[in-house]
């Protein structure tokens, strides 16, 4: 569950996304929601609107993950550079007040931190996943505004919606996987787990 995962954005004291993850929601990490129907001895168990709650507390945990991945990647993407700029600046100004010491070890330092950040670039999927993150949202909403305006047998509509909500779902993991693919940061479960669909 969420609250036992280490990651929670609650948990480490991290900043919640827009309008909050739901406490409740089910606990992985970036994989999208299974969206199958429960099995038929699950379905006597389970309301339509349980099912439905249960599919969209998937999807909001998806969201928030994608939320948590692109807070990591912006940190990661100015890491290194943070350090480099203020290092190679102030070389500088240490050369000029005379302290060559103090002006090759800043030197040094931003060199250091250049050839890191070129070497294991970190961060360029912000964007894709906090993309990702609006998308996953909508795609909620979307869901839950189909649920209330529907008529005839529960069942049958969230039977529908989900179903009508695959397409939508896969072409998010998609482009999610192949920003990661492209950029070699590929979590080869996802993946695998995403062209099953």
């Amino acid at each position: 569950m969420a609250e036992n995962d280490p990651d929670s954005p609650t948990s480490k004291g991290a900043e919640a996304p827009p309008n909050g993850p739901s406490p409740t929601a089910l606990g992985w990490r970036r994989k999208p929601p299974s969206a199958a129907f429960p099995r038929s001895g699950e379905i006597a168990r389970k309301t339509a609107e349980e099912v439905l709650a249960d599919y969209l507390a998937e999807l909001e945990q998806w969201a928030v993950d994608n939320w948590r991945d692109a807070r990591r990647d912006a940190w990661a993407f100015w890491a290194l550079k943070v350090p480099a700029i203020v290092s190679s600046a102030s070389a500088g100004v240490w050369a000029h007040l005379g302290w060559i010491t103090v002006a090759i070890i800043s030197g040094a330092v931003a060199s250091f931190c250049v050839a890191v950040d070129g070497i294991y670039p970190h961060g360029r999927l912000r964007n894709v996943h906090l993309r990702a993150f609006f998308d996953i949202r909508t795609l909620a909403g979307d869901v839950t505004s189909r649920f209330r305006s529907t008529e005839g047998q529960p069942d049958d509509a969230v039977r529908k919606i989900i179903r009508e909500s695959q397409s939508e779902q896969q072409r998010i993991a998609a482009y999610i996987r192949d920003a990661e693919a492209a950029l070699g940061t590929v979590d080869t479960n996802v993946s695998k787990r995403a062209q099953r669909r």
